[in-house]
């Protein structure tokens, strides 16, 4: 197992590397035993799976100007690459630069708060299920295209559901969430969301879960209904 290949799997799945370093690593997987190529690609796949989750959960939009001064001083202050070896030291600084920038948040008004990395505000109901132990997700592909996310954790005794790539219910009609009993009793009304919901990728969290097994996902007219009125396009596993 090549270690220091699998190792670039997070640059590579975020696209921090740039042409001749992608190629480069292609070449490098290309010419390595098939269990490291196995292990870099479901490395790949977590990440990537784990920052749609993440990404969508309070996520702030920095400011131009904050994006580009950070950006600016860590070119300033990168040498030039000569070898894989320098590039791979520099792409460690960029991630974090990249965390530093992904810390920062808007107030109303223009004032603009930057979180420290290590020490914050309290975890949210969201942050407290995606950091649990015990927190397992479950992801269902949808017919008409995207994916819909509940990731769950018993402990937290709550649930972070997230719409990716899903078109957003029609003008007249909204996606209703619902909670279905392990023991098969009618499913419990969980929250709707509008077009602007999805289109926003807004995820939902859902606390009080319970005994609930799964949750699903239908389309109903305005407000939602007391129970479903369609089959569910989406059935998630909770437990």
């Amino acid at each position: 197992m090549n270690d220091e290949l699998v190792g670039m799997a997070y640059p590579y799945a975020l696209d921090a590397l740039d042409d001749s370093e992608r190629r480069e690593l292609d070449t490098d997987l290309a010419g390595t035993d098939e269990d490291t190529r196995s292990m870099f690609t479901d490395e790949v796949r977590r990440i990537r799976e784990a920052f749609a989750v993440v990404s969508a959960v309070g996520a702030v939009e920095p400011p131009p100007r904050v994006r580009i001064r950070v950006l600016d001083e860590v070119r300033r202050s990168a040498p030039a690459p000569t070898s894989l070896a320098a590039r791979r030291s520099r792409r460690r600084r960029w991630q974090i630069a990249v965390a530093a920038a992904a810390a920062v948040g808007v107030l109303a008004g223009g004032t603009v708060i930057v979180r420290q990395l290590t020490e914050g505000p309290s975890p949210t109901v969201a942050e407290q299920v995606l950091d649990a132990a015990d927190m397992h997700s479950s992801t269902s592909e949808i017919t008409a295209g995207g994916s819909a996310t509940a990731s769950y954790s018993k402990s937290q005794d709550a649930v972070v559901f997230v719409l990716d790539g899903v078109a957003p219910p029609s003008a007249d009609t909204v996606y209703q969430l619902w909670l279905m009993p392990e023991s098969g009793d009618a499913p419990v009304p969980a929250g709707i969301m509008s077009p602007s919901d999805v289109l926003s990728n807004t995820p939902v969290v859902l606390d009080d879960v319970g005994s609930m097994s799964k949750l699903a996902v239908t389309v109903e007219p305005p407000g939602g209904s007391p129970q479903p009125t369609s089959e569910p396009f989406a059935v998630l596993q909770l437990s």
